[in-house]
């Protein structure tokens, strides 16, 4: 129930369910990954689970590319389509600061949160400047977690096959930016094609700062490599390549 009952009010993207296919409708992988951190580790403790093969079958074929309905992955430019995705799609426009922070909670005197804000107001305000998230970003890398779940359970090369294709492409991407990881791919797979051509752009981009609410202060959140690792780990330990 807990899958087919969660819904929102305010968000758009969750008023039919926070949950579909029983993985998140829409988010970035800073999140997606925090959510299933324990989950994905199950399968060395029972691999032969038929619901987890199941389920990561499933989600794999969100990501590559094999479910045509949840059309996240762009095959031919290599790209996660955009830094919100999940078990809807992409999301294709602007994110708002509801869509980050979810429908109006009371807070006062109840939790502290991790950022500080005080008021439901403030956990919008945080948020207010997450806006640029169409395109690619190396947060998306995470997502080959779900593929290389579902190649160590089944043994079948498609999705070994996904990860390393979309791992190579960041590798190239990498090397044609002089070293350093982009943090916005366009639509056109083009390094910095959704952020004006700037290859630090995006939000949780390299140049992503913006003012903390409470204090107005500036400060600098680019959090895009903090989940690239896992990615580049995976291509590692299905190539044995550490090119």
């Amino acid at each position: 129930n807990q899958y087919t009952e969660a819904r929102t009010i305010d968000v758009p993207m969750a008023r039919d369910g926070m949950y579909y296919k029983e993985f998140p409708v829409s988010l970035d992988w800073f999140h997606h990954g925090e959510g299933l951190s324990a989950y994905l580790l199950y399968g060395l403790s029972d691999p032969y689970d038929d619901n987890y093969e199941r389920r990561f079958r499933r989600w794999a074929a969100m990501y590559d590319g094999t479910d045509a309905s949840i059309p996240n992955y762009d095959p031919k430019h290599r790209i996660i389509r955009s830094m919100f995705n999940g078990s809807r799609g992409p999301l294709m426009r602007k994110a708002t600061g509801l869509d980050w922070a979810g429908d109006p909670i009371e807070i006062e005197g109840r939790f502290g949160l991790g950022h500080g804000e005080r008021d439901f107001g403030e956990m919008l305000a945080h948020f207010e400047q997450y806006t640029d998230i169409v395109g690619d970003c190396p947060l998306n890398l995470e997502a080959t977690h779900l593929g290389l779940v579902a190649y160590m359970i089944t043994g079948e090369e498609q999705y070994r096959n996904w990860v390393v294709d979309y791992v190579d492409a960041w590798v190239q991407r990498t090397d044609d930016n002089g070293g350093i990881i982009p943090s916005n791919i366009g639509l056109d797979g083009s390094i910095g094609g959704a952020a004006d051509g700037n290859w630090w752009g995006g939000c949780y981009g390299w140049g992503f700062t913006v003012t903390v609410p409470q204090t107005g202060q500036k400060a600098n959140r680019p959090a895009c490599y903090s989940r690239a690792h896992y990615g580049f780990g995976h291509g590692l330990l299905l190539t044995g390549d550490s090119s």
